[in-house]
C-alpha cells in the first residue's frame, strides 16, 4: 500500500483504512466461481449495469456521459477538463447526483403520482420504494443516501403520524449514516453534503425573506459557498470565488432543462424510443453547457487560494460563520460581520505561510526534480525545476474513458504549493531541458502566477525548452550564466553554471546555484555531471556547502569523490523514484558519500525533504519517517 509522499497529499493507506480494507492482495489467476447474481442489491447493480451498456449503444458519447453522471453516479466519462471547469466554477455538484437530483426526481414522481389520481399514501408508498432503488442505482454515495433518508422520513407523514420537520430528519439521516458506517464521517462528499444541508436548514428564516427568485438563488449559492468553504479550504486548499454567480447561472439551467431531459432519455433510450431529433438536441444542450464552463473558466480571478490553514484558523472560521448568520437572522450588523468574515478568509493564505515560516522542500516527483524555496515573512519563493513524467505508450481504451491521466504537475506540484497557500512564484529556475526537470512546468504556469521564468544560457536552442517558451510569452524570461546572480527578496543565488557561452539545454549545460539560506550553504546542481564538478573544484577551490542536492538522481555520472570531499557537506539529498529503472541511486554513490559520513536523505526513502526555518532552531521533516 502506497504511503503519503508530499505533504498533505493523498495517502492510500488512509484511504484503504477509512473504506475498512485491512489487507491488499495480488491477484494471480481469476476463476468464476458463478454466475449468478445473488441478492436483491446485487440484482440492482447487475440492472444498473444492463442500463449503462444500453444507453452506451445507443447514445451519442457525451450523452452517455450525463446519463452516466446525473442518473448513475459515475461521471468517470465526462472530459477531464469540463470537470475541472464546473469544479473551478463551483458547481461541480451538478454533474453529481446530489438532493438537487433527488428532489427534482422523487418530488416529480410523487407529484405525478397524485396528477395520475393516486392517494397520497399510494403515491407515498411508490416514492419511498423508488427511491430505494434509486439510491442503490444511483451508487448509494453519502449525497445520495442523505437526499433520499431525508425524502423517505419527510414522505412517512403521509403513512403514519410521525411528522419530521426537515431538521429532524437531517439529524435522522445523519446518524443513520454514521451508525451503517462511522468512517464516512472522513469521506469529503459526507462531509459537503451535510454542511450545506444544515446551513441552508438553519438559514430558512434568512431564505425566505427575499421573494424575487433570482436573488434567493443568488443567496441560497453565496450560504452554500460560505458553509462548504472550511471544508474545501482544508481538503483541496482553494475555494471557487465564480460559485455564486456560476450557480445563478447554471442551477436554473440543470433544474428547468437538463436534468428533467436526461431522466426522460435514460427511461427512452433502452426502450429505443428516443428520437433523433431529441437526442441531438441533448447533444447541443450539453455541448453548449460544457463550452460556457469552459469559457467562464478562462476568466481571471475564479480560485482563491487558501492554503491548509493551522486547525486554530478552521475553528476561528467556523465560529465566525456561525456569528455572521446569528447576526444576519436578528437584522444586526449585516455588513460590518459579512466584512469581517470576508477580510478572515481573505487572509488565510497569510495565516498558512506564517504558520510554514521559510522551508527548503524537494518535493516527491519520482523520476525527476523539484525543489520549492520559501523565505520567511513572505519575502520571496523560487521553484527551481517542476518535475514531469514520461508517457511512453498511449493509454488503453479502456484508460481513456477513467479520470483525467496522473501527471506530475497536477497532481503533485501545483496541490503541494497550494497546500503552502502558494499562489504565486516570484522565480521558476529549469535547470536544464530533461523532461523530468520541465515536463511539467505548463502545468504548474496554469494554475500558479509566475514572475520570472529563469533558464541556463542557450537552452532555448533545445526544442522542448523552445515550445513551452513559446506557450508563456507573457511571463518575464531570463537566460543566465556563469558569474550572474538571482536575487529572491534579500537572499543571492550565485550562477556556477552553465559556462559564460551557454549551451544547448543537455545535463553539462545545467543551472548551477549556490545560496545561503538560514545561516547554511546550500548546492542546486540539475544534472551537473562530473566535468563540471572538476571546474568548479579548480575554479572555486574554497567552495563549501553544508547541504547538497546530489546531481542527475544519484548517477554514477555526478557527485565525484573529491568533489564531495572539497566542499565537504553535512547532508546529500537525493531526488529518485522508487525502485529507479536506471537503477539511481548507483551504489559507489552513496559509497562515496558514505566515506565522506554525509548523511543521506533520498525521497525513495523518506517522500519528500522539507528543511523549516524561522529564526528558531531548525528542523527537518520527512513525510515518510523510519517508523511509517
Amino acid at each position: 500500500m502506497q504511503q503519503r509522499r508530499n505533504p498533505q497529499q493523498f495517502s492510500e493507506n488512509e484511504y484503504l483504512k477509512r473504506q475498512r480494507i485491512d489487507y491488499v492482495a495480488t491477484m494471480t489467476e481469476m476463476t468464476a466461481l458463478s454466475t449468478e447474481t445473488v441478492g436483491v442489491i446485487n440484482r440492482l447493480a447487475h440492472l444498473r449495469q444492463l442500463l449503462m451498456q444500453q444507453i452506451e449503444q445507443r447514445a451519442s458519447k457525451r450523452v452517455v456521459a450525463y446519463t452516466h453522471a446525473l442518473i448513475f453516479g459515475d461521471r468517470s466519462a465526462i472530459a477531464p477538463d469540463v470537470t475541472k471547469a464546473y469544479r473551478d466554477l463551483g458547481v461541480i455538484h451538478l454533474l453529481a447526483i446530489s438532493g438537487l437530483h433527488v428532489t427534482l426526481i422523487g418530488g416529480g414522481l410523487f407529484v405525478g403520482l397524485l396528477i395520475m389520481r393516486c392517494s397520497r399514501a399510494t403515491a407515498a408508498m411508490l416514492t419511498i420504494a423508488f427511491l430505494l432503488v434509486f439510491a442503490v442505482m444511483a451508487g448509494a454515495n453519502a449525497p445520495v443516501v442523505r437526499a433520499v433518508t431525508m425524502m423517505v422520513l419527510l414522505l412517512v407523514k403521509e403513512l403514519s403520524p410521525l411528522r419530521f420537520t426537515t431538521f429532524t430528519a437531517l439529524i435522522l439521516s445523519y446518524n443513520l449514516q454514521l451508525i451503517r458506517d462511522s468512517y464516512q464521517l472522513f469521506q469529503i462528499g459526507f462531509q459537503l453534503s451535510y454542511a450545506v444541508c444544515l446551513g441552508l436548514v438553519l438559514s430558512r428564516q434568512i431564505i425566505a425573506r427575499y421573494r424575487y427568485k433570482p436573488l434567493q438563488l443568488a443567496i441560497v449559492s453565496y450560504m452554500a459557498t460560505v458553509f462548504t468553504l472550511p471544508i474545501l479550504s482544508y481538503h483541496f486548499f482553494q475555494f471557487s470565488l465564480a460559485s455564486v454567480w456560476a450557480n445563478s447561472l447554471f442551477v436554473p439551467f440543470y433544474t428547468a432543462l437538463l436534468i428533467p431531459v436526461v431522466i426522460l432519455s435514460v427511461i427512452l433510450i433502452p426502450l429505443q424510443l428516443m428520437p433523433a431529433f431529441a437526442n441531438n438536441t441533448l447533444e447541443w444542450l450539453l455541448l453548449k453547457s460544457e463550452r460556457l464552463a469552459l469559457y467562464f473558466l478562462d476568466w481571471p480571478a475564479t480560485v482563491y487560494v487558501t492554503g491548509r490553514a493551522p486547525p486554530v484558523s478552521y475553528w476561528l472560521l467556523g465560529c465566525l460563520i456561525v456569528y455572521v448568520f446569528v447576526c444576519w437572522e436578528n437584522h444586526r450588523f449585516i455588513k460590518r460581520t459579512q466584512v469581517l468574515l470576508w477580510l478572515f478568509i481573505a487572509s488565510l493564505p497569510l495565516q498558512t505561510q506564517w504558520a510554514n515560516g521559510g522551508m527548503i522542500a524537494l518535493l516527491d516527483v519520482g523520476q525527476g526534480d523539484a525543489h520549492f524555496i520559501q523565505l520567511p515573512n513572505r519575502q520571496g519563493t523560487m521553484l527551481i525545476d517542476t518535475g514531469g513524467k514520461y508517457v511512453w505508450q498511449k493509454p488503453a481504451a479502456w484508460q481513456q474513458r477513467q479520470k483525467a491521466p496522473f501527471t506530475i504537475g497536477e497532481n503533485v506540484v501545483n496541490p503541494t504549493l497550494k497546500s503552502w497557500g502558494i499562489r504565486h512564484l516570484d522565480k521558476v529556475v529549469i535547470t536544464h531541458s530533461d523532461y523530468d526537470h520541465m515536463g511539467a512546468l505548463l502545468e504548474v504556469a496554469a494554475e500558479l502566477s509566475i514572475g520570472e521564468l529563469i533558464i541556463g544560457k542557450g537552452a532555448a536552442a533545445d526544442p522542448l525548452m523552445a515550445s513551452m517558451l513559446a506557450q508563456l510569452q507573457t511571463v518575464k524570461q531570463r537566460e543566465v550564466k556563469e558569474g550572474d546572480t538571482i536575487m529572491l527578496g534579500v537572499t543571492q543565488f550565485t550562477v556556477l553554471n552553465p559556462l559564460p557561452e551557454g549551451g544547448i539545454g543537455e545535463n553539462e549545460h545545467s543551472v548551477v546555484l549556490s545560496a545561503r539560506l538560514d545561516e547554511q550553504n546550500w548546492l542546486f546542481t540539475g544534472d551537473m555531471e562530473i566535468a563540471q564538478e572538476k571546474r568548479l573544484m579548480k575554479q572555486y577551490p574554497t567552495l563549501a556547502m553544508d547541504f547538497l542536492m546530489v546531481g542527475h538522481h544519484g548517477s554514477k555520472f555526478s557527485t565525484d569523490a573529491d568533489f564531495v570531499a572539497q566542499i565537504g557537506p553535512k547532508e546529500a539529498w537525493i531526488s529518485v523514484a522508487q525502485n529507479s529503472q536506471y537503477g539511481h541511486p548507483h551504489p559507489e554513490v552513496l559509497a562515496i558519500l558514505n566515506q565522506q559520513q554525509v548523511k543521506i536523505r533520498s525521497t525513495a526513502e523518506s517522500g519528500a525533504i522539507v528543511y523549516r526555518f524561522n529564526g528558531k532552531k531548525p528542523r527537518i521533516e520527512l513525510t515518510i519517517t523510519p517508523s511509517d
